[in-house]
């Protein structure tokens, strides 16, 4: 009876170690995703500063009427008529 015991009990210490052993490869494994995750996060906020920048220097006012009048041959109104719309 004592050597069953001790059999069992041998092979629930091996399949202990065995658990442990695979839970911390996890964990391993999970932790090297979690960084290239943000790695990748870092860069895509690099990214989303530099077309930010890219956007706010196509949309600055002076460029586009600069582009208007250079390459459209447009020009601002010399009159400006406002007209009251009913409600």
């Amino acid at each position: 009876m004592n050597k069953v015991i001790l059999i069992l009990l041998t092979v629930l210490i091996f399949m202990s170690a065995m658990q442990l052993i695979l839970t911390r490869h996890k964990n391993r494994m999970l932790l090297m995703e979690l960084q290239i995750l943000q790695q990748q996060q870092d860069n895509l906020n690099v990214e989303l500063g530099r077309l930010q920048l890219e956007h706010s220097t196509l949309t600055n006012p002076g460029r586009i009427e600069a582009i208007a009048k250079k390459q459209l041959n447009m020009m601002a109104p010399e009159n400006i008529i406002f007209i009251k719309t009913p409600k």
